[in-house]
């Protein structure tokens, strides 16, 4: 229970200490500490330590710590910021931040269905790339040419390429693919090809859980002219890029798709088990 405490209550109390209050600057600065006292009790223990002169003050001041830390109705101590908040991290260091996206399962269902990963949208002129050093998709160029990709482009994971690269794939769907989730593909061929670095190999596939497609199943199933469309592409998005070149070949069927998936997914792992990385950035 709380108490309030005037001058002449504290006179009554200790008619001896009515001299200690005489003074302006003492009486001020003795009110000022009896009023955050608690109880009755407090106070008379104060005013018997007061009496002993003007270090009193300083008494009561030591008095009063330690009679709040048994008191029942203290307040618990709160934690400072550096006990309650975590150390934070600096060293902006974010390499491995996130899986690689290269050594994701190819799938159980492999060849007839892998898995794959979506850089670009169809309709897009923008170039990603999976980034293996920071973990994130970046901005690898704009096409120089005034063209856009026909459909969904990306990469077959655990795979490995003549170029150094994983087994690139164009997806056909009616609909844009969001740069950075994985689908499943079902493959239906592919159009021989090779660039500056080496064999590069463009697979054709098709969204396994798209009902549309369903009854896609080799390249018999796609329009002639959509893989001409497709075949113009590739033989002209890097035209006006220095020092890079592409050439066109035939496409291979469904059969031939699927060995094209189990050798360069082979060679993944063949260089994998030789340690190290098994691409070069």
């Amino acid at each position: 229970m709380l108490t309030k405490i005037s001058s002449s209550a504290v006179r009554a109390a200790r008619p001896g200490f009515g001299r200690f209050l005489s003074s302006g600057s003492s009486r001020h600065r003795t009110m000022k500490a009896l009023k955050g006292f608690r109880s009755k009790a407090l106070v008379a223990g104060a005013l018997t330590m007061m009496t002993a002169g003007a270090s009193g003050a300083s008494l009561v001041s030591a008095g009063a710590k330690k009679a709040v830390k048994t008191e029942p109705n203290t307040e618990p101590s709160v934690k400072t910021s550096s006990e309650s908040t975590p150390t934070e991290d600096k060293t902006n260091n974010y390499k491995g931040a996130t899986r690689s996206a290269y050594s994701v399962p190819i799938g159980e269902k492999q060849p007839d269905e892998v898995r794959c990963f979506v850089e670009v949208s169809k309709g897009s002129r923008n170039k990603y790339e999976w980034d293996e050093e920071s973990g994130h998709i970046v901005l690898d160029r704009v096409l120089h040419s005034a063209v856009f990709y026909p459909h969904n482009y990306g990469f077959v994971p655990q795979t490995l390429c003549g170029d150094g690269d994983p087994l690139d794939v164009l997806i056909i769907g009616d609909d844009p693919l969001e740069p950075g989730c994985f689908v499943d593909v079902r493959p239906i061929g592919y159009l021989v090809m090779q660039d500056e670095k080496g064999k590069d190999e463009k697979l054709l596939a098709v969204a396994a859980k798209d009902p549309r497609l369903y009854e896609v199943r080799t390249l018999r199933n796609v329009p002639e002219h959509v893989l001409r469309e497709i075949t113009q592409f590739f033989e002209t998005y890097k035209t006006l890029e220095k020092d890079k070149w592409v050439s066109v070949g035939g496409w291979k069927g469904t059969v031939d798709a699927k060995l094209l998936i189990e050798a360069t997914h082979r060679a993944y792992l063949e260089k994998k088990d030789k340690g190290g990385s098994v691409f070069k950035f």
